[in-house]
């Protein structure tokens, strides 16, 4: 049922109106009133689908509750229905300015005042079907997108276990190392959008493993020079993986012809994740004074998002178990990274790591070693 306020302060006027409407009562629920301020205050606690006003009312008049109506989000929708005089031209005009449904000259027809109402009360109710259509489709694509972020999440940090997975002992490394790295990078005032690609990109840092051989990977012990030269190999292995084009699932589809043209276009349009974790996988062993690899970037040449994932790799490599050594304390781990400020990590980076702490002690203690997060892999770092 349709409620409705009619408001005018001629009582004789809401009686004539009342014997108006008297049969609309069964799809209509029709409130008289004869002062704006209840009125207003009526609306506020009443979901109302129109509204018939006077526009001279004692008070506040009909065009301020009509104004009223239309800055208040609560009541903005609302339809409202004025009556003016024959010669109120001026408030005719003001009245559609303030975005007035519909205008009734007084003294108001019977079936003219009906039909009105049933026009602006269809409408209000194809407004009202619109508005809950569209708010279902936004929850819908906010539930996907959702979906559709967890998703990404998962296979980015299932593919960064991918390479960890071969080694022995590193358990959630690849997460702690995507977390720390927002962690640092919010600290340092970094937008939104970046802070969300560090988180998936960062895991990715060590995919380039998955090329190097069993017998360098996993040895025990001291790499030899060779042995480090392939190693090496791993961060120019990534970079390759992430951002060149795939040479099976092109063809794939193309067998298939699934879509082709569309997935086609999204596979020829970058990624700006898998963008930023190439550049990681490729950088994040350069060190600050140029003595890193594979490139010997120096200083602000190492791209900026390597160089925290950098700071988040080393301490999390210092505090995790590995092969060849057990975990270090951390306020030892701490002590090594100090002393390698300036050498192998940015300054800048390193404060904002610092600060940033508290933060990740508690990543540490959600993502240890223990806690299974995806199915059990394990792996290491060098």
């Amino acid at each position: 049922m349709k409620r409705i306020l009619i408001l005018d302060d001629d009582q004789r006027m809401l009686d004539a109106l009342r014997r108006t409407l008297h049969r609309q009562t069964e799809d209509w629920a029709v409130t008289f009133m004869r002062h704006p301020e209840a009125a207003w205050e009526a609306l506020q606690k009443t979901p109302y689908d129109a509204v018939v006003t006077d526009v001279r009312l004692p008070g506040i008049s009909g065009l301020e509750l009509l104004d009223r109506i239309r800055q208040n989000e609560r009541t903005k929708d609302i339809p409202v229905v004025v009556l003016t005089g024959l010669n109120d031209r001026d408030l005719k005009a003001k009245a559609l300015e303030l975005g007035a449904a519909d205008l009734l000259n007084k003294p108001v027809e019977a079936g003219q005042l009906i039909a009105r109402l049933r026009s602006v009360l269809e409408a209000k109710t194809y407004q009202d079907d619109l508005r809950a259509t569209n708010t279902s489709l936004t929850e819908e694509v906010r539930r996907q997108d959702a979906d559709l972020a967890q998703s990404r999440m998962s296979i980015v940090c299932r593919l960064g276990m991918a390479a960890e997975f071969r080694d022995e002992a590193t358990g959630n490394h690849v997460i702690r190392v995507g977390c720390y790295s927002r962690a640092i990078a919010a600290e340092m005032g970094m937008s939104r959008s970046f802070l969300e690609m560090l988180l998936l990109a960062a895991p990715l840092h060590d995919i380039g493993k998955i090329g190097i051989p069993d017998g360098v990977l996993l040895k025990p012990g001291p790499l030899s020079d060779d042995e480090w030269v392939i190693m090496k190999r791993h961060c120019e292995i990534g970079e390759r993986i992430l951002r060149e084009q795939s040479k099976v699932v092109v063809p794939l589809i193309d067998w298939y012809a699934v879509e082709s043209s569309s997935i086609k276009s999204a596979l020829e349009n970058r990624d700006p994740v898998l963008d930023m974790a190439a550049t990681i996988a490729l950088t994040h062993h350069e060190k600050w004074d140029g003595g890193g690899y594979p490139r010997g970037l120096v200083g602000e040449a190492i791209p900026f998002e390597s160089r925290i994932v950098a700071v988040a790799d080393v301490f999390d490599a210092l505090t995790s178990n590995r092969p060849y050594r057990l975990a270090r304390p951390e306020e030892e781990a701490l002590s090594i990274m100090e002393d390698t400020m300036g050498s192998h990590l940015d300054p800048r980076v390193h404060a904002a790591f610092i600060r940033a702490l508290p933060e990740v002690h508690a990543v540490r203690d959600r993502f240890a070693d223990d806690a299974i997060v995806f199915p059990h892999t394990e792996g290491a770092s060098r």
